[in-house]
């Protein structure tokens, strides 16, 4: 009986020891990384009396734990898109780097200049305003780029811990399965293991799957295989293809590699990609505005004529680029890519894609946002190598040998605002001036006066010359009899053609025929000869009026007013689609545009952010109430096991008492 009661009494103290034992390791792991609490289960003896059998173990739910990974998958994702983005969005607030800002601030330049067109001062103030604007393009560029940098070098620093981390949980599975029967090193091991996987999850999404033999194998969400029994994958960071600057993810496992879709990846590592993929076309629209602009002040300031009494030329040069070859191409074609003058406003802020049928035939495709492919074009190379695709400002120069199946990447816009320069260094280059002027003879008799039009054309067709007009162009106007509107060359005599009095002047270039009811002369005259001009009130039989080069005009600012007029017109393409259209916003309407799409962008992803963060503590507490240590918890268990290991060591005692009057009983 005393034996007996020995037994219980020490089965006791030794079972409420390891209680202790327990809720003291709680306690002081309170605040240990990763740590789970644990609790100790005590089973009574089967065959006699006391306790049997303990067995100490996690207290855990597996649903939770998946939740909460999950959940720190998808809040690290939007929390570090929204990291990315808001760096740029900030920039683009900052007035001190808005572009919007020195567009303005160039037009209003040219304002200035106008009140006095004559002044070297105020031409200077403008040529500044057009450097600092050039300056400012170039800026925000390199801030796009070295944001693309950062995000490129987070990409490496985040892969190299991906890959040290299932290092790290393939090793801790080996431990896991050698310690099996260990149970207190294997507690401490399935601590680490958790927690390693937790940081892997703050990574990418995951999935995971507990073996028999105590391992977990862990899968991308895509299915992908990251740590099996005894072999483990590794990820690197190679060269995008075709462009090289856009890195991309290869998953190694044994001699087996596979490109990942970094749209699926989630956690930090899918966030970076996903703000590099939402700043990839805001760079690429601050580089189709470069072109509208450059290209409209271009061919305005070409209409008009400069302090030196010269023709108007470029203000600025437009970049072109080469295109990127696809690394599995067999031939060795080669594009590069020109803007049209003329035609930036058709151009676009899409990529493009020449895609080869044979060495001769191609079709051009437009990719999306969305990288949706859209045709737009499909030409060949014979007779001539050069290509326009229609409706979209751009023309391709095909060079090399390409075989069929081969592709090759046009991004024509993406380094535009990079590669925008100023072509003149003079404030005499402004073209102010109309290169033509208008008078009326003083022997007229009518009181008609003489206006310019448009100005269209001062280049190859039209009826310019070198600096001055062409001898045969329309010169001179003179009234006949019927009061037909004839016109002749510089001679006054060289007929060039007549138009009917009907016309009662107006748009006479356009009215103009040769004979008087027969064929227009003049198709286009915004082409050829490149210039309008109407003759608006009472007329007279004999009355003449003359067109010459407006040499000398320097304080006209007939041009400089067109050019000022420019940041009013629709000149920038609104959609990105492949669709050829004649949807345009101004210039400050465009920067405005891409401001706001960004800030959109920011916005949402911040919204997302606090969404997931709210979700993420949600499924934390969860997790939390059931692994957490309850300091409060424990405290009152230490207290309970305490009393406990007191009272079996007291039958412990009774036992001890009674065994010993039973010996001197019998003495």
């Amino acid at each position: 009986m005393a034996s007996d009661l020995l037994g219980i009494g020490t089965s006791g103290v030794l079972a409420h020891q390891k209680l202790l034992q327990t809720t003291s390791n709680n306690i002081v792991n309170v605040n240990s990384q990763g740590y789970v609490r644990e609790r100790t289960l005590i089973y009574t003896n089967a065959i006699s009396f006391g306790t049997g059998e303990s067995m100490s173990e996690r207290v855990i739910n597996q649903y939770a734990q998946g939740e909460l990974r999950r959940d720190t998958s998808a809040f690290s994702a939007s929390s570090m898109r929204f990291e990315q983005l808001s760096t740029v969005d900030s920039l683009l607030g900052d007035t001190s780097n808005s572009v919007g800002t020195a567009i303005t601030a160039y037009f209003k330049g040219f304002h200035t200049a106008n009140e006095s067109p004559a002044d070297l001062g105020s031409r200077a103030s403008t040529l500044t305003e057009l450097t600092s604007m050039v300056n400012r393009f170039h800026t925000l560029s390199s801030q796009f780029d070295k944001q693309s940098d950062v995000i490129n070098d987070r990409i490496d620093d985040e892969t190299k811990h991906v890959n040290s981390l299932l290092n790290n949980i393939n090793e801790i599975n080996k431990a896991i399965v050698r310690t099996q029967g260990t149970a207190e090193e294997n507690l401490m091991l399935y601590d680490q293991r958790d927690d390693a996987i937790a940081q892997l999850a703050a990574k990418m999404d995951i999935r995971t799957v507990t073996q028999p033999n105590g391992s977990v194998l862990v899968n991308m969400s895509t299915g992908h295989s990251l740590v099996l029994d005894g072999s483990v994958a590794q990820f690197s960071v190679v060269p995008g293809d075709p462009d090289s600057r856009d890195k991309e993810l290869q998953l190694s496992l044994g001699k087996s590699q596979t490109s990942i879709d970094n749209k699926t990846l989630g956690g930090g590592l899918g966030g970076l990609f996903a703000a590099r993929r939402d700043l990839e076309p805001t760079k690429r629209e601050l580089g189709q505005l470069a072109v509208a602009l450059g290209d409209a002040m271009n061919q305005q300031n070409r209409l008009g004529m400069d302090l030196d009494n010269e023709l108007g030329g470029d203000l600025f040069s437009l970049p072109s680029s080469e295109g990127l070859p696809y690394g599995n191409n067999s031939g060795t074609g080669a594009t590069t890519v020109n803007f049209i003058p003329g035609k930036g406003s058709e151009v676009t802020a899409l990529d493009y894609e020449v895609s080869f049928s044979s060495a001769t035939d191609f079709e051009v495709f437009a990719i999306g946002v969305d990288g949706k492919r859209t045709s737009v074009a499909t030409g060949n190379t014979v007779p001539v190598s050069a290509f326009e695709v229609p409706g979209h400002g751009i023309s391709l120069d095909l060079s090399g040998t390409p075989a069929a199946g081969d592709k090759i990447l046009l991004q024509p816009t993406k380094q535009a605002a990079a590669g925008l320069e100023k072509l003149i260094n003079r404030a005499e280059d402004l073209a102010l001036a109309s290169p033509l002027k208008a008078d009326k003879s003083s022997q007229n008799h009518g009181s008609a006066t003489i206006a310019l039009g448009a100005i269209g054309n001062t280049g190859a067709g039209s009826g310019f010359a070198s600096n001055s007009l062409d001898p045969n162009a329309p010169q001179v106007v003179k009234i006949d009899a019927s009061g037909n509107y004839e016109v002749y060359g510089s001679d006054g005599t060289t007929l060039i053609g007549v138009a009917p009095a009907s016309s009662k002047g107006q748009n006479l270039m356009a009215a103009l025929e040769n004979p008087l009811g027969g064929p227009k002369v003049y198709g286009d005259p915004g082409n050829d000869p490149g210039y309008e001009f109407s003759i608006t009130g009472q007329v007279a039989a004999n009355d003449s009026f003359t067109l010459s080069y407006n040499q000398n005009g320097f304080s006209d600012n007939a041009n400089g007013l067109a050019l000022a007029e420019l940041q009013n017109k629709d000149l920038v393409r609104k959609s990105s689609s492949a669709a050829s259209g004649n949807d345009k916003m101004t210039l400050n309407e465009a920067y405005t545009g891409l401001v706001v799409a960004l800030g959109n962008k920011t916005s949402q992803a911040n919204t997302e952010m606090l969404a997931n963060k709210g979700k993420l503590q949600q499924s934390s507490e969860i997790f939390e109430s059931v692994s957490g240590v309850s300091l409060d918890e424990e405290a009152g268990n230490l207290i309970r096991f305490q009393q406990a290991y007191a009272a079996s060591a007291q039958v412990v005692t009774t036992a001890k008492t009674i065994f010993d009057t039973l010996l001197s009983s019998v003495r």
